[in-house]
């Protein structure tokens, strides 16, 4: 399950501090949130889960400590490590497996499970923003996934209102419209993370729908970040109240038609048919 050694690289060498990082931004904990709310919705009770891009486990230790069962995939040995150091400091080490690999190729997976093992698969922050072309992952998540179980994608779209107009007002275009530049269907651009650069490509949503569309319906959708700002502009929690109103508008309109196509984030929810 090959990722690029580039983007091996970034990950390892932020492991350490992505925890610190998560904890004292609030929008970044505001969004996980969001999206954890999202997924005990779409996942049954007591499931088993396959997560795409586990990081340092947050997401699995969240979904384990509710009694779920979660196979996580990293790339990265640090954040890999990270991962099982905390799940085994909570007393859940019984719950989660892990597998050190990407997105881009589950064979390995696919081989040591049987087809239809997972109850849901899941994917935040972006993980499979790594991937160019996201066929390949739709293909082997519905050789996993179990008729009607679901699919719970958070990606990056190629549009971000908030990013644009921050950049344009600080006179930077060429950052303002840095995702449209590696939308889907190109060479994807550079992104550094933290030290190093990652080559990312940002999907849109029909993007991502007709990957999984021969095997998979779309359930949900809404955008994450469309009103409320990116974790990099932590300023404006100084204004709690104006956050707040970001946040309750858009909880109102994140989900209407073309509004849930943009954001910071996107997320997608899929289910895929019966047989």
């Amino acid at each position: 399950m090959a990722s690029s050694n580039l983007e091996i690289a970034a990950f390892d060498a932020i492991a350490a501090v992505y925890d610190a990082v998560e904890a004292r931004n609030p929008i970044l904990q505001w969004m996980r949130d969001r999206v954890q709310r999202a997924a005990l919705s779409a996942f049954p009770r007591h499931g088993c889960l396959l997560e795409i891009g586990c990081g340092t486990g947050v997401d699995a230790l969240f979904f384990a400590r509710r009694g779920h069962r979660v196979v996580a995939v990293e790339p990265s040995a640090q954040m890999l490590g990270a991962a099982k150091d905390k799940i085994a400091a909570a007393g859940f080490s019984g719950a989660v497996e892990f597998w050190q690999g990407g997105a881009a190729n589950l064979d390995e997976v696919i081989a040591s499970y049987r087809a239809a093992s997972f109850d849901g698969i899941f994917s935040n922050f972006g993980a499979l923003n790594c991937v160019a072309d996201l066929r390949r992952f739709a293909r082997d998540a519905a050789v996993l996934l179990r008729p009607g179980g679901r699919m719970l994608l958070s990606l990056m779209p190629p549009v971000c209102p908030w990013e644009i107009v921050y950049y344009l007002l600080k006179g930077k275009p060429s950052e303002a419209f840095r995702r449209w530049r590696g939308r889907t269907g190109t060479d994807g651009i550079a992104v550094r993370v933290g030290k190093q650069w990652v080559q990312t490509y940002y999907h849109f949503a029909a993007a991502i729908r007709a990957a999984g569309a021969r095997d998979f319906d779309l359930e949900k959708q809404f955008a994450l970040g469309l009103l409320a700002p990116p974790p990099y502009l932590q300023g404006v929690m100084k204004h709690q109240k104006f956050f707040n109103s970001l946040v309750r508008f858009e909880k109102l309109m994140a989900g209407l038609p073309l509004l849930r196509n943009g954001g910071d984030h996107l997320v997608v929810i899929l289910r895929k048919r019966d047989d």
